[in-house]
């Protein structure tokens, strides 16, 4: 459903008398009718003491009293807002800075805004926070008991949803990801941020995965009974990389259902690889040893980047969908990707961009010549049964169009 603009709640944080009324007009202009303006930080937190939470906020840095860095801080601990924009005409790095400490304090941001504001560029981000932050009709504070979770579990409520990866080149599916959700039958759909750490903690997780290796099998013989040869990686969690026996479990099953080990792919978060590396490695070289491919996930979010692809033998890098936003306008974010492109093709790696939602992101992934591409400008994930008519609506959209012209990476 496409966001009414109207709807929204937006405050703008600017000490600048003209600057603020540039954004006054800018956001009425657009419909904006829930709009608060405030002159600092202070005076904005006073404002929303005792409001209800604001969708967006749209903030300057550089203030009296209380600073925009300072604000944002505040803004997060308290929960008084949704997302932010930050409009500054401070440096692009520092701009870069507070971003990502705003992510770090769970705040949504959706991009930086150059002053004086344009509505167009305003209308722009404004209309991300539909597609990428709207927040969902799901409960946000769940909590579970690990026997909610065993009863679950014995009841095969867990059930995967499949994500396209298509070559950027040509845009032909190649692959999937199979994702974990859980239907609750009271609840309904529980986002796996609800559940996989309780998973972890109780030993659940060795379950929960071979079952959903098990059910991933199952697809792929399927496909292949269907004369498709289409790949589908499985997210591996930390915790069962310390099961030595793992590989020989996940084999077996491979071979009851004639399944080239190949087609199978094992996506292994960096970060995960940190704790228990001597287990997590003798169960890496043996999956890969029994023909596996194995990816690394979240590529650069993590530590010892390199120390990861110098151990392991991956045949996959995915590229973190926050390196893949915005690269069109951030070089630095653009020179990250075309330096783990490089380096992955170096390596004899293919490469994977997650996270792409807009024609911009593609086009540029195309020019650096990443191979593979997930996200929503392909397709969500969704039930295996509704692939075939995601493929035919997919492939007729291809060759996708170039997009409108934007402004160079400053």
């Amino acid at each position: 459903m496409t966001l009414n603009l109207a709807e929204l709640s937006v405050m703008v944080v600017e000490d600048h008398e003209f600057q603020r009324v540039v954004a006054e007009q800018a956001l009425k202009g657009l419909g904006i009718k829930n709009l608060r303006l405030a002159n600092n930080g202070s005076d904005a937190l006073k404002q929303l003491e005792n409001s209800p939470v604001i969708d967006i906020v749209i903030c300057d840095l550089d203030m009296p009293e209380m600073d925009g860095i300072q604000f944002i801080r505040h803004l997060a601990d308290e929960g008084y807002a949704r997302a932010v924009i930050v409009a500054s005409a401070l440096a692009p790095s520092l701009i870069r800075t507070v971003e990502d400490m705003a992510q770090e304090h769970g705040l949504r941001v959706l991009g930086a805004l150059p002053k004086p504001l344009s509505r167009d560029r305003v209308r722009e981000l404004l209309k991300l926070y539909s597609v990428r932050t709207r927040p969902s009709n799901t409960v946000s504070h769940l909590h579970f008991t690990e026997e909610d979770l065993q009863k679950a579990l014995d009841d095969d409520q867990f059930i995967l949803h499949y994500q396209p990866k298509v070559l950027v080149r040509s845009g032909r599916l190649v692959s999937m990801e199979a994702l974990c959700r859980w239907p609750h039958p009271e609840i309904g759909m529980v986002s796996p941020a609800h559940f996989i750490p309780l998973m972890e903690s109780t030993g659940l997780i060795h379950q929960l995965t071979g079952r959903l290796v098990s059910q991933t099998l199952k697809q792929l013989r399927s496909d292949l009974d269907h004369g498709r040869a289409i790949s589908i990686g499985v997210n591996l969690s930390p915790v069962v990389l310390t099961d030595t026996a793992l590989p020989d479990d996940i084999y077996k099953k491979t071979r009851a259902l004639n399944i080239n080990p190949e087609l199978l792919t094992l996506e292994i978060t960096e970060s995960t690889l940190i704790e228990n590396a001597a287990k997590a490695l003798e169960t890496l070289a043996r999956l890969k040893m029994k023909g596996f491919s194995l990816s690394i996930d979240d590529f650069g979010t993590g530590y010892s980047s390199m120390q990861q692809l110098n151990r392991i033998p991956f045949s996959e890098l995915k590229i973190d969908q926050s390196f893949v936003q915005s690269a069109n306008t951030d070089k630095t974010r653009k020179a990250i990707i075309e330096a783990n492109i490089n380096l992955a093709h170096t390596l004899e790696m293919e490469t994977v961009a997650e996270g792409v939602e807009t024609l911009e992101e593609w086009h540029l992934l195309d020019q650096l010549h990443c191979d593979m591409a997930q996200g929503f400008l392909i397709g969500k994930p969704m039930p295996a049964e509704e692939l075939p008519e995601w493929e035919k609506q997919w492939t007729d959209k291809l060759p996708l169009p170039l997009p409108p012209d934007k402004p160079p990476a400053k």
